[in-house]
């Protein structure tokens, strides 16, 4: 079975990282794409302000601005073959030219355009205006929605993974202008912010889900574990008193002992003593279970804890120099509570004290005011419990184990049982221990008037 569960878990938590592997590259591929797309299309707006800016500084053919555009090509020239007219001293040109007109339609009139300005460019080779140019792409970024700020500069060498542009009219043979854009990777993670938090919440999902899972397989079996426990301490400990009231009742019947007043006197003693401790563990596991399943509830009148904490101190048979020291600092000393449960409570705390105590004993109870409601604490110096335990302490039928044996018989019910009661009374209670110097439990009530 322990093999299966590991095995589970292994597969799950493989299964976990490469979700988080597949999500973090998928991300990061996006982001690679944007950038290169980002790269393209900067590029292409370069281009595309590069040209809007030839066409500013240049002056445009007059027929491309008529309502019917138009270009006039020269062909070529014809000579002049009339030798009667060649001869003629009026005759000034030896030829004629041949020219052809094209008219420009409106869907390649900025082709035209384009290309006339960048021939015009290239003709008079006027030097770059880089503010000018700037201004340009800065207006055209602005309409493809981009919002980064670029930088141009001029270069003589062109990458394939740059922002840059090659330009023909330029004094130098060969100019690049390269636009360097600022911030732009925080640009593309803004974009990408959304469905990377979305990855990022399905892993925590992902991987919260195999931790919950986790933890309620472990619970699980350490609850089965703690069952088992649990019946074979519930075993030994009706199978002791069993015991003890077979002898009993055997040395009654075959002993004689009937026919003896005081050792009928001393078995019968003995036998109600344990009939008595088998009534009380019951009980308790009957009220476990009514607290449990909200069965039972509190009855809350007005307790001296004074009053109530002696007496449950009178029970314990403790002589010198072992002590129980009671500190109430409430007022009158008096608290609006259920009486049965504070007296559960603090007993069941004090016989673990004195149960988990070495040498001297010293437990002190102490009352205080909070704010909206009241406080008791119980400290003891016995030898502490580890902190691996402390979170499991309250949980019904754990015991804390030393070297794999129970140094103290029990049920495993005492602390759970408290839990109970102190949410019952609409309270908390939390642990704080050290090995060999002691454990304090701090229990808050607040008030709540029925």
């Amino acid at each position: 079975m322990r093999k299966r569960l590991k095995l589970t878990f292994f597969m799950a938590i493989v299964t976990v990282l490469l979700i988080m592997l597949f999500q973090v590259y998928w991300v990061y591929n996006n982001f690679k794409v944007s950038e290169r797309n980002f790269i393209t299309s900067s590029k292409y707006i370069l281009q595309r302000s590069i040209s809007l800016y030839q066409l500013q500084q240049s002056e445009l053919p007059t027929s491309l601005k008529y309502k019917d555009p138009s270009l006039t090509f020269f062909l070529r020239t014809i000579p002049n073959r009339d030798s009667i007219a060649f001869d003629t001293p009026a005759v000034v040109k030896p030829f004629h030219a041949e020219f052809l007109t094209v008219k420009i339609d409106e869907y390649n009139i900025d082709e035209a355009s384009v290309l006339m300005g960048r021939l015009i460019s290239q003709q008079f080779r006027r030097p770059l205006n880089l503010d000018s140019l700037s201004l340009i792409y800065k207006q055209e970024l602005r309409k493809e929605n981009i919002d980064v700020t670029f930088r141009l500069i001029i270069s003589d060498s062109l990458s394939e993974n740059e922002i840059a542009v090659p330009i023909k009219f330029h004094r130098s043979p060969v100019v690049v202008v390269r636009a360097i854009p600022e911030n732009s990777s925080l640009m593309l993670w803004r974009q990408h912010i959304l469905p990377a938090g979305i990855s990022f919440m399905l892993i925590l999902l992902s991987a919260g889900s195999l931790f919950v899972m986790g933890r309620m397989i472990i619970r699980q079996m350490r609850l089965n574990n703690f069952k088992d426990d649990f019946i074979n301490n519930i075993t030994h400990e009706l199978r002791t008193p069993l015991t003890i009231l077979k002898s009993s009742l055997d040395s009654l019947k075959s002993f004689g002992a009937s026919s003896d007043p005081g050792r009928l006197d001393r078995y019968l003693n003995i036998n109600l003593s344990i009939l008595d401790k088998l009534d009380k563990d019951i009980d308790r596991l009957l009220e476990v279970s009514k607290y449990e399943h909200g069965i039972m509830h509190a009855q809350r009148t007005i307790v001296n804890l004074t009053d109530l904490s002696v007496e449950i101190c009178d029970r314990f048979d403790l002589h010198a120099p072992n002590i129980i020291s009671i500190h109430n600092s409430l007022n009158n000393e008096v608290a609006y509570t259920d009486p049965f449960i504070i007296d559960t409570i603090l007993s069941s705390l004090m016989d673990n004290a004195i149960k988990y105590s070495h040498g001297t004993i010293r437990i002190d109870v102490t009352f205080l005011h909070i704010a909206n409601g009241w406080q008791l604490q119980v400290q003891d110096n016995g030898k502490g419990i580890e902190q691996f335990h402390l979170p499991f302490i309250f949980d019904k039928f754990y015991r804390v184990q030393s070297k794999n044996v129970h140094e103290v018989k029990g049920y495993g019910l005492g602390l759970s049982y408290v839990k109970l009661l102190v949410t019952a009374l609409n309270g908390n209670i939390s642990v704080r221990s050290e090995i060999n110097k002691g454990t304090i439990f701090t229990i808050q009530f607040h008030d709540k008037k029925d």
